[in-house]
């Protein structure tokens, strides 16, 4: 999984990170929002202006704190490259210094041409993130001048399985096999359930090329419908423990998305059943 000895050495305790996406329908207060779209807007809306960015982000990542995750997922409505200003970014490294939360990787998506796409990397230096988990239209296309670019800005890109890969061997062809050292898989083991496609086995497939984890549940596969880590058709525990015994140092994201109510104490307690889960494998 790309680790090193030492790297291995040093995962006696699991890297949880908070992904920002959970709070997507708390703009609308947590009424008929209509998906991840919606949830999106209502958040950009919140979050761009400059006057109110420095206290928002503060207490965003005072809640991730509280919670007792040290690092966070940072979602692209809560610092977007069409908007974030010196002043925003600024406002976001005091609020992660001040409650001890890292970035440990920017999430959401990477459309449009590769000059498009260098604002997102641009904004990522900024933020001082080394990593974005984020599907990206660029591939398979365009993977030699994305990896370039990803070179340039010293960034690694943990490619998420989105609908269009319902299986490792599509997201292997998307990602270049392992030849691109800047270029990875992000495992999100939401999607593979709702292909319906075996956890456990797309880890083994996509090893290899591991450079983050989103960690979640769907309720059923066939559809993209978030549910907490015991109620859905996944069984997390044993990628937890297969994470652990291949050696795996890297972030693990926990998401849990409900678009009908604000899921921060189940969220809370995600992260000790996970940190349970990983001291038992």
């Amino acid at each position: 999984m790309n680790n090193t000895k030492s790297e291995r050495q040093g995962a006696e305790s699991p890297k949880l990170s908070f992904m920002s996406a959970n709070f997507l329908g708390r703009e609308k207060n947590y009424r008929d929002v209509e998906g991840f779209g919606e949830g999106n807007t209502s958040l950009r809306a919140a979050f761009s202006p400059v006057e109110t960015y420095a206290e928002r982000i503060d207490g965003l990542f005072a809640e991730i704190a509280a919670m007792g995750y040290r690092g966070v997922d940072l979602w692209l409505a809560h610092c977007h490259p069409d908007w974030a200003t010196e002043r925003h970014v600024a406002g976001l490294l005091e609020a992660s210094e001040r409650h001890g939360v890292r970035i440990a990787s920017l999430a959401g998506g990477l459309y449009g041409t590769l000059e498009d796409m260098e604002k997102t990397f641009r904004l990522a230096g900024w933020i001082g993130s080394p990593l974005l988990g984020m599907w990206c239209s660029a591939l398979p296309d365009e993977i030699q001048a994305l990896s370039a670019i990803l070179d340039r800005h010293d960034l690694r890109l943990a490619f998420e399985n989105h609908p269009k890969e319902p299986t490792p061997a599509i997201v292997l062809e998307k990602t270049g096999h392992g030849k691109y050292p800047r270029i990875g898989s992000c495992f999100d083991t939401g999607w593979w359930g709702t292909h319906d496609y075996p956890v456990l086995q797309a880890l083994e497939e996509l090893k290899d090329t591991l450079l983050l984890v989103h960690l979640k549940n769907v309720k059923a596969a066939g559809a993209h419908d978030a549910a907490r880590w015991d109620e859905g058709c996944l069984d997390l525990k044993p990628v937890v423990a297969r994470l652990k015994h291949s050696g795996y140092s890297g972030w693990m994201s926990l998401e849990y998305e409900p678009f009908d109510h604000d899921p921060t104490e189940e969220c809370r307690r995600f992260r000790k059943v996970v940190e349970t889960w990983w001291k038992e494998a």
